[in-house]
Formats: structure tokens, sequence, C-alpha cells
């Protein structure tokens, strides 16, 4: 069989062009009368006897390297160039064509799996039988790789074959069979047996998996465009949806005007969930915002609860008792319980210190707790109606569309960029050889696919950058209540207001201490009940033990041994609320540290299939 291969190729920072044939693996004759011709010059390469790895220009060599290697070379002279050259190689192969009983065979592999690293815009071939077949039907012929190629008999003598945009390590092989003998065959490849039937067989299995594969992949595209069209009608329903929110005057709460109330909102509230709604701006809360004022109150208001005790000494420390009686708490409270419950260790009690020791030793479960007091009384607050989840997770992500916007379009400038690259040489040789020869077509495919997508999503961001303030995270109820807690700081930051008491309540005034603390303002709320009730700062007062037992918050707040002298009672709740500080910053310092110490894959379709009892190999590349 005399071959012809004409190569049109672009090459680039590549000296040698090769292309070889394993002998290992198959069984035919010689391969000779090689020759290589530049037929933009239509000049014949001089042939050279040795092999070289660089192959000087205008020269090849077509050499057996070893029993396992024959190899064609051939000089292009562009070690630091890119260019366009034309090539035509010609060789001849002996023993070629084996014959059987019933009819004759070619199996040829003009190029192997994975070892044609050289990807190509267009594969055309042609094969001519010495004479023309008897009838048509005793010619039959297949093709093996990619499922685009096509093979078929252009008379009763040519077979043609064609692939596009055929990728680098794509294996491409022909088989001809012919009824009629035709071929002069050498005795070692004449086979004294029938093999028409079973080469049928093969084919015929090779062309149910092609079309399987074929199947597949239309299935495949099927199914993509489906959800493509889903993804489509989705970011449709959703656009309708922020389209009528944007059509609201407003978020649809009525704002409660309240300027002081002095009354409790909620009784059962607990200090996060008032801190939590007086901070509230319709994004979630982080512990680390308010966790100084959540502990410290929720300190106090377990102290209220007697579920602990607490008390000063003259050298200005506060020692905390755990009592055991956790029941009736709120999941948040309960953490803070819990956790004191763990620094104790079970001691009749402990320094308010040993805070900041419990978080540097235990610094993942001091961060547990403290998150946990913020999220629990977050999902007390969805389970009150006081704050809408749904509605909070739509405000979260209308918040952040500026920034999908600006993701969106300069990953969508990225492409286009890209693909207009493809239309410098240089650059796309380059990506062809990493990503295959039909990266252009592919990456245009892309555009036009996304396009649609990306006009549809950013419009739908786009009205939701609008809608932000037109969505109501807080419910009524929870906006009312917020209000509450507002103007009830206000009442009790206000002295002439506090005078008009009709009748003066430490209890209340013990639960205001509590909500002054979450708020912030204890130390002002002590000076101004100070100011408003001076008889009751009286040291005398709280020497009855009775008193001191019904008024655990007030009494921690007035203990005589510590305010004989210095009468700073607002510093009583500093010093707590000073330790919670120190252990959450010591509990992250840990953690920071902790973390960066442990750091750092008949005629028709070409079918997939391929094989036979022997194949040559053939490899083709650059170097």
């Amino acid at each position: 069989m005399k071959v012809v291969e004409t190569w049109d190729i672009n090459v680039q920072n590549t000296n040698t062009l090769f292309k070889n044939f394993d002998l290992s693996k198959v069984k035919y004759g010689n391969i000779k009368n090689a020759k290589v011709v530049d037929l933009q010059t239509n000049k014949n390469l001089s042939q050279i006897d040795v092999e070289m790895y660089h192959v000087p220009k205008d020269s090849y060599y077509a050499l057996e390297l070893n029993s396992h290697k024959f190899e064609i070379a051939w000089g292009v002279g562009l070690d630091n160039k890119i260019g366009h050259r034309k090539y035509q190689i010609s060789y001849t192969v002996e023993d070629v064509v084996t014959q059987y009983q019933d009819c004759q065979e070619i199996y040829w592999q003009f190029l192997a799996k994975n070892q044609n690293d050289i990807p190509a815009k267009k594969v055309t071939g042609k094969l001519i039988l010495p004479e023309d077949v008897s009838k048509e039907d005793n010619l039959k012929v297949w093709g093996h790789g990619q499922l685009n190629g096509k093979i078929e008999k252009n008379n009763n003598h040519e077979v043609v074959f064609e692939i596009n945009n055929l990728n680098a390590g794509s294996m491409l092989e022909i088989r001809v069979i012919t009824q009629d003998k035709m071929f002069n065959v050498s005795e070692n490849k004449d086979r004294k047996y029938n093999y028409l039937q079973t080469a049928l067989k093969e084919e015929n299995k090779w062309a149910d998996e092609a079309n399987q594969q074929s199947k597949n992949a239309k299935v495949w595209f099927a199914v993509m465009i489906c959800i493509y069209l889903i993804i489509c009608i989705i970011i449709v329903i959703k656009i309708r949806k922020i389209y009528k929110i944007n059509q609201k005057e407003n978020d649809g709460i009525q704002q409660l005007d309240l300027e002081y109330f002095r009354e409790i909102p909620r009784k059962d509230a607990t200090p996060a969930e008032a801190i939590y709604l007086y901070n509230f701006s319709k994004t979630r809360l982080n512990a680390e915002a308010v966790q100084q004022s959540a502990v410290s109150a929720s300190i106090l208001n377990l102290c209220l609860k007697k579920k602990i005790s607490l008390r000063i000494d003259e050298e200005k420390k506060v020692y905390v008792t755990v009592l055991e009686n956790e029941e009736a708490l709120k999941d948040d409270e309960n953490q803070i319980y819990k956790m004191l419950k763990d620094v104790s260790k079970n001691d009749s009690e402990f320094e308010i210190g040993e805070l900041n020791k419990y978080a540097k030793k235990h610094y993942n479960n001091y961060s547990t707790y403290i998150n946990n007091v913020v999220n629990f009384a977050r999902n007390n607050l969805y389970k009150l109606g006081l704050i809408d989840k749904a509605e909070e997770k739509l405000y979260q992500k209308c918040k952040n569309t500026s920034i999908n916007i600006t993701i969106a379009k300069y990953l969508y400038i990225a492409v286009l960029i890209i693909y207009f690259l493809l239309f410098i040489p240089i650059y796309k040789i380059n990506m062809i050889s990493s990503f295959g020869i039909t990266v252009q077509s592919g990456l245009l495919k892309l555009i036009l696919g996304i396009t649609p997508l990306i006009v549809l999503k950013v419009y739908n961001w786009k009205l939701k950058e609008q809608c932000k303030d037109k969505i109501a995270v807080l419910t009524q109820q929870g906006s009312d209540e917020k209000a509450k807690w507002k103007a009830l700081a206000n009442y009790m930051k206000n002295y002439s207001l506090m005078k008009e008491r009709d009748v003066f309540d430490l209890g209340i005034w013990e639960k205001y201490l509590v909500y002054a603390t979450a708020f912030g303002i204890s130390d002002r709320v002590i000076e101004q009940m100070k100011a408003a009730y001076p008889e009751v700062f009286i040291i005398e007062n709280w020497d009855d033990e009775q008193m001191k037992e019904k008024y655990p918050v007030i009494n921690y707040v007035l203990n005589p041994y510590y305010h004989e002298t210095t009468y700073n009672y607002g510093s009583s709740i500093s010093i707590i609320s000073n330790n919670v500080e120190k252990a959450y910053k010591t509990s992250l310092s840990e953690i920071a540290a902790h973390a960066s110490s442990s750091g750092g894959g008949g005629g028709g379709g070409f079918s997939g299939g391929g094989g036979g009892r022997w194949r040559p190999v053939a490899g083709m590349g650059g170097r």
C-alpha cells in the first residue's frame, strides 16, 4: 500500500515534525520509499541516514529506530517562530492486506489513540483499490475514531473518509474488506479460514456502541436544553415576583410613633432578644457586635431569676455562684447558664475573671456558647413571628446583588476577550493545543448560550437592588416591639419621667437594670435612679436579708462593701462587661492562633470502537 499524506499545518516554536509507527504490536512488511516534499516550494527534502532529535531544516530521515518503532521526521526550522507549512509525506507499506478464504482485508491505523498530539481542523483521505469490485456489495468499509467522522464508497474501487475538528489524542483508522480477491498476498498473511462474518459481527457491535453513544449525547443535549429552559423560566418567575414588590410604595409596615414607653414590651423577652430587636436593621446581627451587652445582661437576668447569685467584695472582684435551677430558661439564656456552669467546675463559686481562663483553654466551646446566644435569640424571634425569615433571606439577596452584577459583568467581558483573542494566530494556536481544535466554536456557542441567561439574571438583580427598602424583614408585631424597646430606652434615660412614677417598684427597676445593660445605658440609668430616689441608695436599707433575697440584682449593684467609699454603682456592671469582652477577644485570638498553626483529573459514520487482531500504531507530533 502506497500512502500519501498532506500536512497543511500551523507550526509554533517547533523545528521538527514527525510520524512514527509502533512495530511491537503488529505484523506487516517493511516501510520503505519514504519521501517528504515541501509543497510550498515543491522541493524534495534531503534524506539523512541518522536519527536526530532536532532535524535540520529541509532534511528528513525515515528509519527503523529499534524493534518497536519506525519514524519519519523532518525539519521545519521554526525553533522560535510561528509559521504555516505544507508538506507531503509518502511511503510504501508491504504486506498490508490479510487474506481469508472468503475475503481480503485492509486494516490500517493512520493515528493511534493518545499518540497524536496535533489537532486538525479537517482530515480527508482516499483509499484506491487496484481494480473495481464485481459488485458494490462486495466492498465493505468502516471507520473508527471520533463519532463525527464519515466514510463511504466513492465508486467500486475508491473509499473516501473525512473528519472535521479532529482533537489531539484521537484515533483514526479504516477497515476495508473486499470479497473479490484482487491482491497478491504473501504466504504469511494468508489465513486458511473464513473471516467475513466475524468481521461483520465486530463492526455491528462497534456500530451499536457508537449509535448508543450518539443517542446518549442527544439525550444529554435534550436534558441540558430542558434544564436551560427551566432555569430561564425560574428567573422569569423571580423577575415577576421582584417586579411586584417594586410596585409597592413602601414595605407595608406601619411605624409605631413612640417616644417613651415605660413598661417592659414583652414580659418573657430575654436580654438577647431585646438587643436583637433594639439593634435590628434588616440584616442579621453577628455575635461580635452585641456579645458584650447580650452576655452581661443575660448574667444579670439569670441573677434576677435566681439561677445564679452575684457578689462583689472590697477588692472589686465579682463572684458568681451557679444555682442548681436551670428549668424554664429559654434557649439563649440556657447557653449562658451552661457556660457559667462549665466555668464553675462545680465549685461553690468562681471569680468572674475565670471566664478569660476558660475562653483561653476552651476557646471553641466559649465561642460556640456566645454565637449560640445570638443565633437562638434570632430563632426565638422567628418562632414568635417578629422576624419574617423568608423576607430576611430575600433582603439579604437583594442587598448583595450589586456584587453579583459586578462579578457577572467582568466574567462575561473576560469570556468575550478570550473569544476575540482567538483571532490572533499565536494565541489561537496555544489555545487549540491546550483545549482542542473546537475551542473557538465552542466558546462562541458558550457566549451565545449564556447571553440570554446573563441578560435575564442581571435584569433580575437590578430589580432586586431597587426593592431593598420595600422588603419588610420585621413583621408588624416585630416592628411595634422594636419601637417599644427604643421608647423604653428613652424613658429610662429621662430623669423627669422617672420622677413621675406614682409608686416606686424595685422589682420593675431590677428589670430596667437588666435591659439598660442590654442597651448599654446602665450607668446612666443608675445615675437617674439615684437622682430620682436617693432614699433607696442607703446602705442600711440593704442590711435586711429579705431585701437582698428579694432584689438580688439591686443588692449586687448596691453592695455595701464595695460602694461604701466609691459610690460608683455602675462599675459593678462594668466589671462583668469588661470580663465578658476580654474573654470573647481571648477566644477569637486563640481560634485564630490555632487555625494559623494547623493550616497550611457499507458506509456511514465512524464507530467509536476499534481494534482487531493487528493494528499498526501511528503517532504524529512536533518537537
